[in-house]
């Protein structure tokens, strides 16, 4: 499967610029010559757009509007110490922000990262973190009537928004503010400290 990082690194930013405040040297910007229109489920009304990517092969997403930027693979500092999926820090533009590796989090086997894996920059109870995920796939329509409330036969199911089934597969909507651990936001919020 071809990867789409740059098509959504595209839609993203062209997202963000058109419906937030964010300033627009917070986003990458579009490619001319990327397409820029959001995959659609179908003709039913959109609930929300949503930032896809892979874990493991399973689809996951995070709504746009938590969503500041994609990039690969940047040096972080290691956190030898700290909770395990909280891999290190990152200096995103002179902001101290922790990097979670996603596959920890969430329960999977953790693999070695090259300078081709994603990262996944959202905004959470004031901070800004790092989601490191296997792939990032796209931005997608998802439809008012198709997200159904997550399972309880999912161990992570007080970590997620919703399910809904896209034509690629099941998506797992997540809830970036239960999803992060407070441990990873105290860690940068230590640093911070350390370098005021």
């Amino acid at each position: 499967m071809p990867r789409k990082t740059k098509k959504a690194e595209a839609v993203v930013a062209e997202e963000l610029s058109a419906e937030s405040s964010v300033a627009p040297e917070d986003v990458t910007p579009a490619a001319p010559d990327l397409e820029l229109e959001p995959e659609g489920v179908d003709e039913s009304p959109v609930l929300a757009l949503a930032v896809t990517f892979r874990l493991e092969g399973q689809i996951y997403g995070l709504p746009l509007e938590a969503v500041q930027e994609i990039q690969q693979l940047v040096e972080y500092t290691p956190l030898p110490d700290s909770a395990p999926a909280l891999v290190g820090l990152i200096d995103l533009r002179g902001l101290v922000v922790p990097a979670i590796d996603l596959r920890v989090l969430l329960g999977l086997v953790p693999r070695d990262f090259t300078l081709e894996t994603p990262m996944v920059f959202c905004r959470v109870r004031d901070h800004v973190v790092c989601l490191i995920v296997d792939s990032v796939e796209d931005v997608v329509d998802l439809p008012s009537e198709g997200l159904q409330p997550p399972s309880n036969l999912y161990s992570m199911a007080d970590r997620m928004l919703g399910m809904c089934r896209l034509p690629q597969g099941l998506l797992l909507l997540l809830d970036i503010d239960r999803l992060v651990p407070d441990a990873a936001l105290a860690a940068a919020d230590a640093a911070e400290g350390g370098h005021s």
